[in-house]
Protein backbone atom coordinates (compact mmCIF):
# COMPACT_ATOMS: atom_id res chain seq x y z
CA UNK A 1 0.00 0.00 0.00
CA UNK A 2 1.26 3.97 -1.16
CA UNK A 3 1.08 6.62 1.62
CA UNK A 4 1.49 9.81 0.22
CA UNK A 5 4.22 12.08 1.57
CA UNK A 6 3.23 15.88 1.83
CA UNK A 7 6.81 18.08 1.87
CA UNK A 8 6.44 22.10 2.36
CA UNK A 9 5.48 24.41 -0.78
CA UNK A 10 8.83 25.79 -0.08
CA UNK A 11 10.60 22.24 -1.78
CA UNK A 12 8.92 22.76 -5.49
CA UNK A 13 10.64 24.71 -8.12
CA UNK A 14 9.00 27.27 -10.38
CA UNK A 15 8.94 24.92 -13.04
CA UNK A 16 6.50 22.61 -11.19
CA UNK A 17 4.81 25.95 -9.06
CA UNK A 18 3.82 26.67 -12.79
CA UNK A 19 2.59 23.08 -13.53
CA UNK A 20 0.64 23.50 -10.64
CA UNK A 21 -0.95 26.64 -11.29
CA UNK A 22 -1.68 25.48 -14.84
CA UNK A 23 -3.46 21.83 -13.07
CA UNK A 24 -5.15 24.24 -10.82
CA UNK A 25 -6.97 26.36 -13.26
CA UNK A 26 -7.90 22.96 -15.68
CA UNK A 27 -9.24 21.54 -12.85
CA UNK A 28 -11.24 24.76 -11.97
CA UNK A 29 -12.41 25.08 -15.48
CA UNK A 30 -12.64 21.96 -17.25
CA UNK A 31 -13.87 19.93 -14.06
CA UNK A 32 -11.96 17.18 -15.70
CA UNK A 33 -8.33 15.28 -14.68
CA UNK A 34 -5.93 16.93 -16.73
CA UNK A 35 -4.52 15.11 -19.91
CA UNK A 36 -0.80 15.02 -19.49
CA UNK A 37 -0.30 16.01 -23.14
CA UNK A 38 -2.15 19.12 -22.31
CA UNK A 39 0.24 20.21 -19.49
CA UNK A 40 3.39 19.30 -21.86
CA UNK A 41 1.81 21.29 -24.58
CA UNK A 42 1.21 24.59 -22.15
CA UNK A 43 5.12 23.86 -20.93
CA UNK A 44 6.66 23.57 -24.21
CA UNK A 45 4.17 26.95 -25.48
CA UNK A 46 6.73 28.29 -22.55
CA UNK A 47 10.00 26.99 -23.78
CA UNK A 48 10.47 23.65 -21.54
CA UNK A 49 11.38 20.76 -23.18
CA UNK A 50 9.05 17.66 -23.08
CA UNK A 51 11.21 15.65 -21.18
CA UNK A 52 11.98 18.50 -18.47
CA UNK A 53 8.33 18.77 -17.87
CA UNK A 54 7.59 15.07 -17.63
CA UNK A 55 10.45 15.03 -14.65
CA UNK A 56 8.94 17.89 -13.36
CA UNK A 57 5.53 16.09 -13.48
CA UNK A 58 7.40 13.00 -11.72
CA UNK A 59 8.71 14.87 -9.05
CA UNK A 60 5.07 16.26 -7.91
CA UNK A 61 4.02 12.71 -8.17
CA UNK A 62 6.45 11.88 -5.77
CA UNK A 63 5.72 14.81 -3.21
CA UNK A 64 2.41 13.87 -3.23
CA UNK A 65 1.13 17.13 -5.00
CA UNK A 66 -0.34 15.35 -8.26
CA UNK A 67 -1.14 11.58 -9.02
CA UNK A 68 -2.18 9.83 -11.70
CA UNK A 69 -6.12 9.68 -12.19
CA UNK A 70 -5.94 6.64 -14.95
CA UNK A 71 -3.66 5.93 -18.06
CA UNK A 72 -5.77 4.96 -21.42
CA UNK A 73 -4.68 3.95 -24.72
CA UNK A 74 -1.42 5.33 -24.57
CA UNK A 75 -2.55 8.48 -22.66
CA UNK A 76 -1.96 9.66 -18.39
CA UNK A 77 -4.36 11.56 -17.03
CA UNK A 78 -3.78 13.69 -13.71
CA UNK A 79 -5.35 15.07 -10.26
CA UNK A 80 -4.57 17.29 -8.39
CA UNK A 81 -4.24 16.58 -4.05
CA UNK A 82 -3.02 19.54 -3.11
CA UNK A 83 -3.09 23.60 -3.96
CA UNK A 84 -0.06 25.63 -3.71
Amino acid sequence: MSHTVYISVNEINKLQTDIMHFVDQWVREQKTPVPQKEIIVCMKAAGIKDFTTINALNSLLHKGYIRRAYTISNKTFYVQLRRI
